[in-house]
C-alpha cells in the first residue's frame, strides 16, 4: 500500500483483507450475479474492476489496449472479462475514447462502383489503424436528421457521405447544418462522388471527372466520323448527370456540330421504360449513328433496345457508356466506356479526412472496346 492509500493497481485501501481465489480474482457479490461463471450482459465495468481487484481506470486501459498496464494486471482483468462475458457499451466508450473510426454513409451497396469504392475505403481505413464502419441508409426517403444524429453519437474520426441524387437523400443543407456539431466532436466530413456545389468549405470533397469524361468519349465518336448522336440519361436535378451531359454538349459545340437537346432522352431509372424510349426514338425516323449513355446501364439499355429493333451495334450505331462497371468488357458487345477508378476515390476520401487537404478530382479515362466503330459511309 502506498502512502496515498492506494495499492499498485489503483484501488483505495479499505483496511480489510479480501482473500483472492486461486486465479487471482476477488470473489465479488453483485446484485445481478448468478451462480457459477455464467456470462451475462448485466455486468458493468465496476464489477470487472472489483473482481480483478483493480481500478475502473485500469479496466478501461486494458479494454482499449493501453500498453501502460503490467502483464499480471492485464491477465487479471482479461480473466474477469472472460468470466462474466463482459462487452463494453459502445456508446459509453465513444464518449470517453478519442474518435478512432471512419464511417461510410451510403444509400445502398449495389453495383461494382460502390463495392470497389467501399472496399478500398475500408482497406485504407484499416491500414491507417482505424476502425471501419458502414451505414446503409436504404429506402426511398432518407431521414437525414436521424442518420446524422446517430452518426454524431458514434463520434467517428471521419464521416464519408456518398453522393445521392435521388429525392429524399441527405442534402447539402442537411450536411451544412451539422458541420459545427461534427467539428466539436473532432469529426471530419468528406463528401464523395459529387461536386462541391453549395457545401460548407469545411466539408472535404472527393469527386471524379464527369464532364471531361463524356467530353473525351464524345470527341472519340466525332473522330470516327459520327455527327448524329443521341444522349441517353438527361436528368434535371442531378449534379453528376448534368456534368456528364455538359461534357457531351461541349464536345459537339467545339466541333461545330449542330445538335438539338430536345431530341435527347431522360433517365427514367426504369430499364424497361428506358429501353422502350430508345427503341421508340429509332423507329420514329429520327436516326442517329451513335449513342452516349450517362452510365454503363444506360448504354446497355440502348444496346438491348437497338438490337430488338434490328440494329447492329456497332456496325449501324456505336454506343459508349460511363463508369466501366465490371461487366462492361464481358457483354455480347464489349462496351466502350469512361473508366472511373472508384477504388482511388475511396482511398482519397480516407486520406483527406485524416490528413486534410484541398478538394480532389479523380481523373477518368476512355476505354475503347468493340461497341464503337467508324460511321458507315
Amino acid at each position: 500500500m502506498g502512502t496515498n492509500g492506494r495499492d499498485e493497481t489503483g484501488n483505495v485501501g479499505r483496511g480489510e483483507t479480501i482473500p483472492a481465489g486461486s486465479d487471482g480474482l476477488r470473489p465479488v457479490s453483485v446484485s445481478h450475479a448468478r451462480k457459477g461463471p455464467a456470462k451475462t450482459a448485466d455486468v458493468n465495468i465496476r464489477d470487472i474492476a472489483a473482481t480483478a481487484g483493480v481500478s475502473i481506470a485500469t479496466v478501461s486501459r486494458v479494454m482499449r489496449g493501453n500498453a501502460k498496464v503490467s502483464d499480471v494486471t492485464r491477465a487479471k482483468v482479461e480473466r474477469a472479462v472472460e468470466t462474466f462475458g463482459y462487452v463494453p457499451n459502445a456508446h459509453a466508450r465513444a464518449l470517453t475514447t478519442p474518435p478512432n473510426s471512419v464511417a461510410l454513409v451510403m444509400r445502398e451497396i449495389t453495383g461494382g462502383a460502390y463495392a470497389d469504392m467501399a472496399a478500398a475505403l475500408a482497406d485504407e481505413t484499416i491500414r491507417r489503424g482505424k476502425t471501419f464502419r458502414l451505414i446503409a441508409t436504404g429506402g426511398t426517403q432518407v431521414d437525414a436528421h436521424a442518420v446524422l444524429t446517430d452518426l454524431l453519437a458514434q463520434r467517428p474520426r471521419v464521416a464519408v457521405i456518398v453522393a445521392d441524387d435521388d429525392p429524399g437523400a441527405i442534402r447539402d443543407t442537411d450536411l451544412n447544418e451539422y458541420v459545427d456539431r461534427f467539428a466539436s466532436m473532432g469529426t471530419s466530413l468528406v463528401a464523395m462522388a459529387r461536386p462541391r456545389l453549395g457545401l460548407d468549405p469545411r466539408i472535404g470533397v472527393v469527386d471524379y471527372a464527369n464532364e471531361t469524361g463524356t467530353y473525351a468519349a464524345t470527341r472519340y465518336l466525332i473522330s470516327l466520323g459520327h455527327r448524329d448522336m443521341l444522349f441517353v440519361g438527361v436528368r434535371e436535378g442531378s449534379a453528376v448527370f448534368t456534368q456528364r451531359y455538359r461534357g457531351f454538349l461541349r464536345a459537339l459545340d467545339e466541333a461545330g456540330i449542330a445538335h438539338d437537346p430536345a431530341g435527347d432522352l431522360p433517365f427514367a431509372a426504369d430499364r424497361t421504360a428506358d429501353q422502350a424510349a430508345v427503341a421508340g426514338r429509332w423507329r420514329s425516323g429520327r436516326r442517329f449513328t451513335a449513342v452516349v449513355g450517362v452510365t454503363d446501364v444506360a448504354a446497355l439499355d440502348a444496346i438491348v433496345a437497338l438490337r430488338s429493333a434490328g440494329v447492329d451495334v456497332p456496325r449501324d450505331v456505336s454506343v459508349v457508356g460511363f463508369d466501366d462497371m465490371p461487366f462492361a468488357g464481358d457483354l455480347i458487345v464489349p462496351l466502350t466506356t469512361v473508366h472511373v477508378p472508384f477504388a482511388d476515390m475511396g482511398v482519397a476520401a480516407v486520406r483527406m479526412g485524416l490528413d486534410g487537404g484541398d478538394d480532389v478530382t479523380i481523373p477518368a479515362g476512355l476505354v475503347v472496346r468493340r461497341s464503337t466503330a467508324p460511321v458507315r459511309a
